[in-house]
């Protein structure tokens, strides 16, 4: 059987024979996989009428507690700009999915929360990413391969975070 990988793989590594062709098409494959689950993940966003910036945002909320659930503590789970978070958030308080309250404790501070429509589209995404999750990983390999690759997967990202 083969691939998009398999058929560009010699080209991508012509002149680079210290490559390993088993490594490289691991990481390319994955890289593959990731760029159409993000594909997916946006196509689901559009049919929300929202980036998948946004959606990110109303899928992080639902799953924080709520102390993490400021504008500053967003902005650093998503490694951008006060600013950038600033206005991601201002979109998504328009549309009614969240609502943004200053602490009575500390005026300073801003609690960020979901609100009722915020959470049904949360589960509405939710659902989607994992019916497409569900055909990317489930729709090819049976469930004893599925834990054989969770695995692999888990030991090869070990190492990394463990050199980072």
């Amino acid at each position: 059987m083969t691939d998009s990988v398999e058929t560009e793989l010699d080209h991508h590594l012509a002149g680079h024979d210290q490559a390993d062709p088993v490594v490289e098409g691991v990481l390319y494959r994955i890289i593959e996989l990731a760029r159409r689950h993000e594909e997916g993940q946006r196509a689901v966003a559009a049919r929300e009428g929202l980036s998948l910036a946004d959606c990110e945002v109303i899928l992080r909320l639902a799953h924080l507690e709520p102390a993490d659930c400021t504008p500053g503590q967003l902005a650093r789970l998503f490694h951008i700009t006060a600013g950038s978070m600033t206005s991601r958030l201002s979109r998504l308080e328009s549309g009614g999915y969240l609502t943004r309250t200053v602490q009575p404790g500390n005026r300073a501070q801003i609690q960020v929360d979901l609100t009722d429509k915020g959470q049904v589209l949360h589960h509405r995404f939710a659902d989607q990413m994992v019916a497409i999750h569900q055909e990317m990983v489930g729709g090819a390999l049976p469930a004893k391969d599925r834990a054989t690759l969770n695995d692999l997967l888990r030991r090869v990202l070990t190492h990394v975070e463990a050199q980072a």
